[in-house]
């Protein structure tokens, strides 16, 4: 085995999966040993974003809570974040290596390596066999074309965890709107207008297809002076300010998850509302709050089935490519859109989650957090 571990006992923080304000710590004893081809990786430091909230919310639907197994009832939310790897049972992969990828709110993480490649490799542990394979890739940040960790005395770094894994669903979604040629819809809504998704799709749409679509975003009053400020949209309304909204063929991309919002914009634009599609769930409390809805039925957009598709599309590379040219673009313009909060320690992960939470993170602060 490959390197001597120089740690006995992680730290998980756990969520009661039927009350998400309940949580708490759990110690755990690290293998003294690995098996074949495991890899002991220490979380460096992860982003705690609203969509973390969505996976947590989500966690049964959608299968998040299978990703990292916690005692019955209790669940790990995962985040994205850094990882150096500690010690290594596979001989491809070295001690000392720094992975970007998806891991949950923990201090380690044991994974089993397998399609180890240049750029990645995939975690083949038997629990996230049948899981979306998006989320079980890891990324080497020596031959990653994303990275930029050195940008900014390593402010790089936070970027691409704030907002990397949001902005491949902003990226996604962006093309999933061109592919269907809008709906034939002329204005694009989204909801949670403040939001890291929400900002990279509407930075995508108003870069490049300000000739197909107007970009509506709507958000809570208290938000509206910091969206209209970045530029991305061509008009922003608050919450209070649905009436306002012109009725012309409209697309809503929904990732507030607030049910009496989303049937107040589907009552308001009626016949006018091509597609609605449901992303996130930011305002996760009041997701049960939908009156009866006028117009389509909101269609829930799972972003790994696209992806699956456009990689087979575009061929080896083809998506990495594409992604690659956008993200630089984006992030040349959201270096400057929000200051970093970094936290260390049990207590700081406790309170910036309950922020989260509880939708007090305002719009222009990031949170990059470390457990050990």
């Amino acid at each position: 085995m490959a390197g001597e571990m120089d740690v006995a006992e992680g730290l998980n923080f756990l969520v009661k999966k039927d009350d998400l304000h309940e949580h708490r710590w759990q110690r755990e004893a690290l293998p003294e040993q690995l098996g074949a081809n495991e890899v002991l990786l220490a979380v460096s430091a992860f982003a705690l974003t609203a969509n973390n909230i969505t996976y947590a919310v989500m966690g049964e639907r959608m299968s998040y809570w299978r990703f990292f197994p916690a005692e019955e009832g209790w669940g790990r939310i995962p985040v994205w974040g850094f990882a150096d790897v500690v010690s290594s049972n596979h001989p491809d992969v070295e001690p000392g290596e720094r992975l970007y990828g998806y891991f949950p709110m923990s201090s380690h993480l044991v994974i089993q390596a397998g399609k180890v490649t240049e750029r990645g490799l995939v975690d083949m542990s038997a629990n996230r066999s049948e899981l979306p394979g998006v989320y079980n890739q890891y990324v080497r940040t020596s031959n990653d074309p994303s990275y930029d960790g050195g940008a900014q005395d390593g402010a790089g770094e936070d970027v691409q965890m704030l907002y990397r894994p949001l902005f491949m669903t902003s990226f996604i979604l962006d093309d999933f709107l061109e592919v269907n040629d809008f709906f034939a819809a002329r204005s694009v809504i989204l909801t949670s207008a403040s939001s890291k998704t929400s900002l990279g799709l509407a930075f995508l749409l108003h870069a490049n297809r300000a000739e197909r679509t107007q970009v509506i975003g709507v958000t809570s009053a208290a938000n509206t002076k910091f969206v209209a400020s970045l530029g991305c949209y061509d008009q922003v309304r608050s919450y209070q300010e649905i009436d306002a909204i012109a009725r012309t063929p409209s697309v809503i991309v929904d990732m507030a998850g607030d049910g009496a919002v989303l049937a107040a914009l589907h009552n308001h634009l009626r016949g006018e509302l091509k597609y609605s599609c449901l992303v996130g769930a930011t305002h996760w409390e009041e997701r049960q709050g939908a009156r009866d809805m006028a117009g389509p039925q909101p269609e829930v957009f799972f972003a790994p089935s696209h992806i699956q598709a456009r990689t087979k599309d575009w061929g080896p590379g083809g998506l990495e490519a594409r992604f690659a040219g956008a993200w630089r673009a984006f992030t040349g313009a959201a270096r400057d859109w929000i200051d970093v909060e970094h936290g260390e320690g049990r207590r700081a992960v406790e309170d910036v989650y309950r922020r989260v939470l509880d939708g007090k993170a305002p719009p222009d602060k990031g949170y990059v957090l470390s457990i050990r």
